[in-house]
């Protein structure tokens, strides 16, 4: 993901390839012969554990300290959730926690337009526009020493989209909020371009969507076979499946399909759904019973390691001495 990174730092290739015109706009040229060198804290949710240890500070972004940069970056956690780009945290990592170089390695215009493209329309949809702090014309074009784009996008076809979604609370969210149905069904029959469910419970539905349409659905999509297959596979005919899609001129097509789940992330997405309000531009900084579903997820496997360490403790007579601390997030928003 780092491969620019890695070669700048193990080749020692010059940094003075960038254009004093970016260093000059980002106003931080005054700072560059000594910048100081820090730990990317455990805190730092959006970008702890992306490849390397240290950052630069100040950053690329004007911040000075990392308490304001874990409190801005925050902000950008739940467009990272929604894996609207898979180079979406690259990007913002490139700009909030910077590699420690003595000159600043920017993201290339390409790498920008790449995220813009991919996340814009989902963030408008909650009537968030693309921040002018990351406006895509401030960054070098592709010939310069930058970080460029790392996803292969050819990878995974648009069209096998819906079996393969991210189980996050965000993406399952945004993806309620968008879909025209949503049901708790079984599977039925897979066969080529079909996906006929048994009787289903529908948990939304637009106006205008035939109900008896979706109480016994038959979803279409082109590479149904191939890219639901394996899915479908592992799930078999007992399992339960979240299934959202909109309604089209030729029936009704899936936009998510997901194996029914016991994460905090999940269950919290559920409860949100019987109470939300897609129209609230703030449904997807929400988080779960307070917490941010990642900082859940954290405390539930904490909290059964910690069971599980007291029940073999038990077992061999003694109490445990030592005690777990569980690092938490914040309740992110996003900023414009």
């Amino acid at each position: 993901m780092f491969f620019l990174l890695v070669a700048v730092l193990v080749h020692g290739v010059s940094c003075n390839l960038i254009p004093n015109q970016y260093i000059t706009e980002w106003g931080i040229s005054s700072r560059l012969t000594q910048p100081s060198c820090v730990d990317i804290p455990e805190n730092l949710t959006l970008c702890h554990g992306i490849g390397y240890t240290q950052m630069r500070l100040p950053n690329l972004l004007d911040h000075d300290t990392m308490a304001e940069v874990s409190q801005q970056s925050s902000s950008w956690v739940p467009l990272f959730n929604l894996k609207c780009h898979s180079d979406t945290q690259l990007f913002l990592c490139s700009l909030f926690s910077p590699v420690c170089l003595d000159r600043p390695i920017y993201p290339c215009r390409s790498l920008c337009e790449a995220v813009k493209n991919g996340c814009e329309s989902r963030m408008r949809a909650y009537g968030f526009p693309w921040p002018d702090m990351v406006r895509c014309d401030k960054f070098p074009v592709d010939n310069d020493m930058c970080i460029s784009v790392q996803a292969n996008t050819n990878s995974e076809p648009q069209s096998c989209s819906a079996c393969n979604q991210p189980d996050t609370y965000e993406n399952i969210i945004d993806n309620y909020c968008r879909a025209d149905f949503v049901i708790k069904t079984k599977i039925r029959k897979l066969q080529k371009s079909k996906l006929a469910c048994k009787r289903a419970r529908i948990l939304k539905i637009r106006e205008g969507v035939s109900r008896k349409e979706v109480r016994r659905p038959t979803l279409q999509h082109a590479n149904m076979t191939s890219c639901c297959g394996e899915l479908a596979r592992h799930a078999g005919k007992k399992a339960r499946l979240l299934i959202m899609g909109n309604r089209d001129g030729e029936g009704l097509t899936p936009t998510f399909i997901m194996e029914w789940q016991n994460t905090v992330a999940f269950k919290g997405a559920l409860k949100a759904m019987k109470k939300i309000d897609c129209s609230n531009p703030q449904i997807i900084s929400e988080t779960v019973d307070g917490k941010s579903a990642d900082e859940n997820e954290r405390r539930r496997r904490a909290g059964r390691s910690k069971k599980n360490k007291k029940k073999h403790t038990k077992k061999r007579g003694h109490h445990p001495s030592g005690t777990l601390a569980v690092v938490s997030g914040g309740s992110p928003t996003f900023h414009t």
